[in-house]
């Protein structure tokens, strides 16, 4: 973008277009129809976009191992099967995931006490201080491209994505304590 151009949301796009004709607004008319499979399209560019700038290095992993170890930070250990399932992996997929991780440090494999044929996974402390440490270069790069669209956009974007996850995985939001916040 060019020095001094501004970040227009849609939700900005819209204020204006309704202040320009206000009878739209008081009709609650939609500008144009939503073409959908546009949509999709954009949204696969989009998010492979952000996959391969802030978010794919946020914590300095590779794609698919931050939302393994970030699930695992804040919840009970778990099983490979559990996590590939709640988080919408293929198993070979949660392995190769859990292989990385463990090489890093961030989390082990362990015998399950009740069930010796079962493997538990859970978090170290350093997977857990690494998940948390928010002062990483990729989360403080995304942080500061959200507040460019501000409180409302970003949670407009985050609410959307969130309903675009369960819908695809069939998975209630998997973050939801976070809402509270």
């Amino acid at each position: 973008m060019p020095n001094g151009a501004k970040v227009v949301s849609i939700n900005e796009l819209q204020k204006s277009a309704c202040a320009a004709h206000p009878a739209n607004l008081r009709e609650g008319r939609r500008f144009t129809a939503m073409d959908y499979e546009d949509a999709a399209k954009k949204l696969i560019m989009y998010s492979r976009g952000v996959a391969k700038g802030s978010i794919g290095t946020a914590y300095g992993m590779s794609m698919g191992e931050d939302p393994v170890l970030e699930y695992l930070s804040r919840h009970a250990d778990m099983t490979p099967s559990e996590l590939a399932n709640t988080l919408g992996y293929t198993r070979p997929r949660m392995t190769r995931i859990i292989d990385s991780l463990e090489e890093k440090g961030y989390v082990i494999r362990e015998q399950d006490t009740k069930d010796r044929r079962r493997v538990i996974v859970r978090c170290t402390d350093k997977g857990r201080d690494h998940a948390h440490d928010h002062s990483s270069s990729g989360v403080s790069s995304l942080a500061a491209t959200l507040s460019k669209m501000g409180e409302h956009d970003a949670r407009e974007l985050l609410r959307g994505l969130e309903i675009a996850y369960s819908l695809t995985y069939d998975k209630e939001g998997i973050f939801k304590d976070d809402d509270k916040k």
